[in-house]
């Protein structure tokens, strides 16, 4: 009988090693895997599209695909600290190429420190529910996900906020991605879309005041780097600069033409820009010649909106002349980075004063396409009003 059982035991180990899917490092199929460990993974998928969604997570977009398993993942998220014990305390640290924050992060109505009580000053301290709270989901399909919790987040001045998020996310429709596209759009290309929603609700007792501070939504997404990649921002009018944070930066990193803002994302040298709404138009993204990469962002934004938090640590005197638009670029600076490697794409929502009750929503669509420098020009052309050779040849 013994004999049998361990025949039997052997024939279960030896099926189950046949089967193991092996995935190539940087596909879809072997981050899977990795998150598959730490949380229950929903899978928002049509066809070879998919993507990456946590509960555990606050409706975190990990990563995507638009090749199936075997596919390239595009999303960058910190797999040492995913699979560490500290994972629940370093979430900003965490990455994920759609994870939703709120701002702002610097200045006196910043909810990243607080007071320590011993020695009165300020430390360091992401807000507890941002850090360890939940989503449930609230509705679920093969195609789109609904999750929602409340919060309580405090700033620095003591103010307490009492919010309810729910956060939609949904995998973008081929017909949709080809109205959106155009006459761009091609059967030879390769692409991923999906839209993330996220509505705000004050539900204390009191009602927002720009003296008390206010919040911002903030939508983060950490990409893979490499040396040639670019971002592209289309601007209004004819500006010369944009919001330098961290450290200096030349023409090597930072070039304007055509109203046009061109930036080298290539992980080399911590730094992050930012654009003013005021100049802002709702959509951008980046390219990268050696993965044959296009990423598009849009997203929702009102040029009526002029208040936006501020969260540059130094030019701090005016609260709510924040930018709408952020790049950060991996690195070191001093003792500082690297944290990656990676890039981040991030857009933001207006600070406003929520009465009881009151809501405010923000969204992005988040579009990759892979395929030949000829077709991507066809789409960075229509999308942005340039070509990929002007791109390229931007920046040394």
């Amino acid at each position: 009988m013994i004999k049998y059982a361990s025949f039997f035991l052997g024939s279960i180990l030896l099926l189950s090693c046949s089967t193991r899917k092996e995935f190539a490092k940087g596909s879809f199929g072997a981050d899977l895997e990795i998150l598959k460990s730490v949380i229950s993974p929903i899978i928002l998928e049509d066809g070879d599209k998919r993507i990456i969604v946590s509960k555990e997570f606050q409706g975190r977009v990990f990563t995507s695909t638009s090749q199936g398993l075997r596919g390239m993942s595009y999303g960058w998220f910190n797999k040492d600290i995913l699979l560490s014990d500290s994972v629940l305390v370093n979430r900003s640290k965490l990455g994920g190429e759609g994870r939703i924050w709120f701002g702002p992060d610097q200045g006196p109505n910043t909810i990243f420190f607080d007071i320590d009580k011993v020695s009165g000053e300020q430390k360091h301290a992401a807000p507890k529910d941002l850090d360890t709270l939940p989503f449930k989901i609230v509705q679920q399909s093969s195609k789109a996900v609904a999750l929602q919790n409340k919060l309580q987040i405090n700033n620095l001045q003591g103010f307490k906020f009492f919010i309810d998020v729910k956060r939609d996310i949904e995998i973008l429709k081929e017909d949709y991605v080809a109205d959106f596209l155009g006459d761009s759009f091609s059967d030879e290309l390769s692409f991923v879309g999906y839209k993330t929603n996220t509505k705000m609700t004050n539900v204390g007792k009191q009602d927002w005041s720009k003296e008390s501070g206010l919040l911002c939504l903030w939508d983060l997404g950490c990409y893979h780097p490499t040396p040639k990649t670019t971002v592209i921002i289309p601007l209004k009018g004819n500006p010369k600069n944009a919001t330098v944070y961290f450290t200096e930066i030349d023409s090597t990193r930072i070039v304007f033409k055509d109203n046009f803002l061109f930036y080298k994302a290539d992980a080399n040298y911590l730094n992050k820009i930012g654009t003013k709404p005021e100049i802002t138009l709702p959509y951008f993204g980046s390219y990268s010649p050696e993965l044959n990469s296009l990423t598009i962002v849009k997203f929702s934004f009102n040029a009526m909106d002029k208040d936006y938090v501020n969260a540059h640590p130094e030019n701090i005197e005016n609260q709510y002349a924040g930018d709408v638009i952020n790049v950060f670029n991996d690195g070191v600076w001093d003792n500082v980075g690297p944290f990656g490697p990676f890039y981040e794409l991030e857009t933001s929502s207006p600070a406003k004063e929520l009465k009881v009750g009151e809501s405010i929503s923000h969204f992005q669509e988040v579009y990759h396409f892979n395929g030949s420098e000829a077709e991507l020009t066809k789409i960075s052309e229509q999308i942005f009003g340039v070509k990929l050779k002007t791109v390229q040849d931007a920046l040394p």
